[in-house]
């Protein structure tokens, strides 16, 4: 069911288009970036590690490593 809606609403019933998927996706962080103020909002991406996170969040970073739960090997692992 979310994955129906996910494909009528966000991606306007093109999931297989990978051109179109892309698409949606910009044009949601657009709408999202004009939506919220820009120092409430955060741009991330999880390969910039603790600090970009911690710092818009205004915690200490954290001693242990970051957490890299889905990369390409451990995945493998989990489900190969």
């Amino acid at each position: 069911m979310s994955q129906r809606t996910l494909d009528k609403a966000a991606l306007r019933g093109e999931p297989s288009d990978r051109d179109h998927v892309i698409a949606a996706f910009e044009r949601h962080n657009a709408a999202v970036a004009e939506a919220i103020p820009a120092d409430r909002l955060l741009v991330y991406e999880v390969s910039q590690g603790w600090e970009p996170l911690c710092g818009f969040l205004g915690v200490t970073v954290p001693a242990e490593p970051f957490p890299h739960l889905n990369d390409r090997e451990s995945f493998g692992r989990r489900n190969g």
